[in-house]
C-alpha cells in the first residue's frame, strides 16, 4: 500500500514539471521560445526581458526555468534576461533566424473593407486597439495552468504561424497564430486552465475570447460564431468556451488561435510539444 501511495503522489506531481521537462523545448528563433535554466535559493525569483516580466517556473530544489517569447520582428543576435532573487543574475541567449512562408489572400465584396478601412472603420479600429493591447499584455503573478497545452479544435491547420501575409496584393503583418479549419458551430475547447479576461466583437478579429493562463501567458480565440463563457469566468482544460465562425476579417469559417508570452505572439505549436 505504501508503494502505491508513493506512485500516486508522483503522478499528482508530474503535471507541474511536465511542461518544463517534456513539452517546451528551447527554440530561440523569431516567434519562438527561449528556455533558460537557472539556480536560485530565493522562494520566488523574478525575471525580466528589458523591463517586461517573464514566465518563471520551479523545477526542483533550487532549480528554476524562465521562458522568453521572442517577437517575430526581433533583431537577431545576443540577448539577455535579468533574474532577481537574493542576488541579481544576468543570463544570455541568442536569437536565431527562421524562415516563414508567404500567403496571398483575396478579399471580395463586403470583405474588401478589411483591406482599406474607411474613416468610420478606422475610428473603430483605433478605439479597439488599446482594449486588445491591454488583454495581450496582462500579467497575473499566479500560474493558472500546469502541464502541456491541448489543441482547442481538431481541424487541420490551414494557415501556420508566421506566414508573411498579403491581402489583395498588399503586404500586412505576419500571421500571429494558427488557423484551424472547421464548420461554423464547431466547439472550441480551452487548451489549458485559465480565466476569461476579455470577450467582445472587434473589427478585424470578429467575436473574440482572451484567456489568461498566468505570468503573461495569454491565449486568444478569434473569428468566433458564439461566445460560451463570461467575463471573469475560470475555465478548466478541455472546457468548451465558444464556437468556430467567420466573423471579422475571415474568408471562411475557421478558428484563429493566438498565444502570447511576455506580450509577444509565439508559435502555439511550441506549447503542444510540436515545432
Amino acid at each position: 500500500m505504501k508503494s502505491l501511495k508513493k506512485i500516486s503522489l508522483i503522478l499528482l506531481l508530474l503535471p507541474s514539471v511536465l511542461w518544463a521537462s517534456v513539452a517546451i523545448q528551447n527554440t530561440p528563433v523569431l516567434g519562438g521560445i527561449a528556455v533558460i535554466d537557472f539556480e536560485s535559493n530565493h522562494p520566488n525569483p523574478k525575471a525580466f526581458y528589458h523591463t517586461t516580466p517573464l514566465y518563471v517556473q520551479h523545477i526542483k530544489n533550487n532549480r528554476w526555468q524562465v521562458l522568453i517569447g521572442i517577437p517575430l520582428l526581433e533583431k537577431l543576435g545576443k540577448k539577455s534576461v535579468t533574474i532577481q532573487g537574493f542576488t541579481t543574475q544576468t543570463l544570455d541567449f541568442e536569437v536565431k533566424t527562421h524562415t516563414y512562408k508567404e500567403q496571398r489572400i483575396t478579399l471580395k465584396g463586403k470583405k474588401k473593407k478589411y483591406v482599406n478601412p474607411n474613416l468610420a472603420h478606422t475610428k473603430r479600429i483605433n478605439k479597439e486597439r488599446p482594449i486588445l493591447s491591454k488583454a495581450r499584455t496582462t500579467f497575473s503573478t499566479q500560474s493558472l495552468s500546469k502541464g502541456i497545452f491541448t489543441r482547442p479544435v481538431d481541424g487541420i491547420t490551414t494557415s501556420p504561424f508566421g506566414l508573411k501575409r498579403f491581402y489583395n496584393g498588399e503586404a500586412r503583418r505576419p500571421h500571429t497564430g494558427l488557423d484551424y479549419a472547421g464548420a461554423t458551430g464547431t466547439p472550441i475547447k480551452a487548451p489549458a486552465a485559465g480565466r476569461v479576461i476579455l470577450i467582445g466583437e472587434y473589427f478585424f478579429n470578429g467575436k473574440t475570447i482572451f484567456l489568461d493562463h498566468g505570468q503573461g501567458l495569454i491565449s486568444a480565440y478569434i473569428h468566433l460564431n458564439k461566445h460560451l463563457v463570461k467575463q471573469g469566468q475560470s475555465v478548466k482544460q478541455g472546457e468548451i468556451i465558444g464556437e468556430i465562425g467567420q466573423s471579422g476579417r475571415s474568408t471562411g469559417p475557421h478558428l484563429h488561435w493566438s498565444v502570447y508570452l511576455n506580450r509577444t505572439a509565439i508559435n502555439p505549436n511550441l506549447l503542444l510539444g510540436q515545432q
